[in-house]
């Protein structure tokens, strides 16, 4: 990353930095799931805690005075005026070349949201980082205040060159590049694709149908082993704008057509082995005719990923979005991706808040049981889906056969279908049949039996590790027989699931704990049931302070209108006493005319001549 000028040198204020030692480790955990290799510039306001926190980490941090090229840049803005924000940061990210992690710590996180910070680089011309979601999970934006962290990179030049922001603007309404747009449902698109690249497997042949944009496809590049992606979208523009915008820099082969995503003809039956295709069913005319065209597609593994609207009918039943051609329940998709072929594995609930629908709701995503369905609302219904007939992803030998047995409470079939094993010709095969059958006796607390199988994995593992490509496993396994055997007998309380947790990688190769998600960092997953959780908001410190200004506002304005009304009751009832006095008035009139009258007339009667 090249450097200009002073930006290495660069401080907008030299105060003490307001980083809590609680928040240097999440802002360095995070950082280092997202550093690239190589010397790493630490700029902007004096944070000697996070510097030295790096430092211990293992991360090369540069020195002012290295000339050397820095791999990436982390921006620290803490006392920062929000009124000289644009400047100040533009002047920072003039000198970089990207990526770059801004992290807005203290007065400036409380001064700007996240969406204005990052409408403030994104106005320099770059855009959100493929891997931004491991500096701020999608689930916990909401929840962690006073640390703000995003990643950008800058927008190619030849891109930039032909999509400069301000053109981009003007196409928003049809096309979105979501890398360029700040705020909530920004995040709620691109955290779908982190997530969906979760299920890509190595060496997958990935299509994006109905790609829009192209940064779906770019950010399942960077997350993914994927072999290559093919993007189809029905608008040229689109196609183009991936082609140059993204498939020109992506690290895996990309490329960008036009297309029908209700007619994929120039596509050979199962030539893919993963599909996304987010936002796009409540757009199709027929939309089972994208999912027989997937089915079709898809390799007899292939498993497909999508999202749709969840019930966003108005009192009239109707979406009121006019490129919306249908209303999305639940068992409206289960039922249309089960007539398709396919069965869906995963679902989940998603919400972003600031829409049209829970529009005060945090942005979360909450994982529900595809058999259950959903016991509470949100504003989208994601799935990841294979087709029927096919074997859940890893069901194909008998060490993931044994775990599903054991996921069902058959530990003595589980036991049996690993013990096949104890004399296969491949000694990683057997260490991890015979490791495996020492944690389950291990666990149900038959130490003696557990002992004399982990004496058979360390006899085959050190076998194992003659062998070049089963090395680093049979290594991991080694390791672990040797604790498990030096461990004292009978262990104390939790102090099993310690010493197996310090072996993760090893343990998960053998009893296939799921992989995180990026639901699992969703309060509503971890600390409420899916019905009491599906109301509660956990919003920020400086979001419940709007509330609670806005809450006085109204009450105010209630108050006010409440006075008002009371004086128009009182006047109200002052016009129907006048009323009622007029009316009297008026009828007391009326018989005093009636009774002269009479008078008259009498008087007229009794004269001579007629005369009063």
């Amino acid at each position: 990353m090249n450097q200009e000028g002073p930006a290495m040198d660069m401080n907008f204020s030299d105060a003490h930095s307001a980083l809590t030692p609680a928040a240097i480790r999440v802002a360095v955990a995070r950082l280092l799931a997202w550093l690239p290799v190589g010397p790493v510039a630490v700029l902007g306001d004096a944070t000697p805690g996070l510097l030295r926190a790096l430092r211990q980490a293992g991360v090369a941090v540069q020195d002012s005075a290295d000339g050397r090229p820095a791999a990436a840049a982390i921006l620290v803005v803490e006392q920062v005026d929000a009124a000289q924000a644009d400047d100040r940061l533009s002047a920072a990210l003039a000198g970089l070349a990207g990526p770059v992690c801004l992290v807005v710590v203290g007065a400036a996180a409380v001064a700007g949201s996240r969406a204005f910070w990052e409408a403030a680089v994104i106005k320099a011309e770059w855009r959100k980082h493929p891997l931004n979601e491991r500096v701020a999970p999608y689930g916990e934006l909401d929840r962690v205040t006073g640390l703000l962290m995003t990643s950008f990179e800058r927008v190619p030049e030849q891109a930039l060159a032909v999509y400069p922001l301000k053109a981009l603007e003007e196409e928003r309404d049809l096309h979105t590049d979501m890398t360029r747009e700040p705020g909530r449902r920004s995040d709620a698109h691109m955290t779908r694709y982190a997530q969906a690249a979760q299920f890509i497997r190595a060496g997958d042949r990935v299509i994006d149908v109905a790609c829009g944009l192209g940064y779906g496809s770019y950010q399942l590049a960077h997350n993914s082993a994927a072999a290559f992606f093919t993007g189809l979208d029905a608008s040229d523009y689109a196609v183009d704008y991936a082609n140059i915008n993204f498939a020109s820099v992506s690290p895996t082969p990309m490329n960008f057509i036009v297309g029908d995503a209700q007619n994929l003809s120039g596509m050979a039956d199962g030539s893919a082995d993963f599909a996304v295709s987010v936002e796009t069913l409540e757009h199709l005319p027929e939309p089972d005719r994208l999912l027989a065209e997937l089915h079709r597609v898809l390799s007899p593994q292939g498993r497909v990923y999508a999202s749709v609207p969840n019930d966003w009918s108005d009192e009239t039943g109707e979406d009121p979005n006019p490129f919306h051609f249908h209303v999305y329940d639940w068992p409206r998709l289960l039922a249309q991706f089960q007539r398709n072929g396919f069965v869906i594995e995963k679902a989940w609930l998603q919400d972003a808040g600031g829409g049209q629908k829970r529009h005060l709701t945090a942005r979360s995503m909450l994982e529900i049981d595809p058999a259950v369905g959903p016991g509470c609302d949100g504003e989208w219904l994601l799935v990841l889906a294979r087709k029927a007939g096919a074997p859940q992803q890893g069901m194909l030998d008998a060490l993931s056969r044994a775990r599903a047995l054991l996921a069902e409470g058959r530990s003595s079939a589980a036991l049996a279908q690993v013990s096949a094993e104890f004399n296969a010709p491949d000694p990683l095969l057997r260490a991890r049949a015979q490791a495996f059958a020492a944690s389950v006796l291990a666990a149900a607390g038959d130490a003696d039996v557990a002992r004399s199988h982990w004496d058979s994995v360390r006899a085959s593992a050190h076998e194992a590790l003659s062998v070049d490509s089963a090395d680093a496993d049979a290594a991991g396994l080694l390791h672990l027989a040797a604790v498990e055997l030096a461990g004292g007998k009978p262990p104390r309380p939790g102090a099993l699931h310690r010493q197996r947790q310090s072996h993760a990688t090893a343990m998960s190769s053998l009893m296939g704990a799921d992989i995180a998600l990026v639901s699992d960092n969703d309060d509503r997953a971890v600390l409420s049931g899916p019905v009491d959780g599906a109301e509660q908001i956990n919003v920020g410190a400086r979001d419940v302070r709007q509330l609670m200004e806005a809450k006085a506002w109204l009450d105010g304005k209630f108050h006010e209108h409440m006075q008002r009304i009371s004086e128009l009751e009182r006047y109200t009832a002052e016009l129907e006493a006048a009323r009622l006095w007029l009316d009297g008035q008026y009828h007391a009139l009326t018989a005093e005319v009636q009774r002269l009258n009479e008078a008259v007339t009498a008087v007229t009667a009794s004269s001579p001549d007629g005369t009063p």
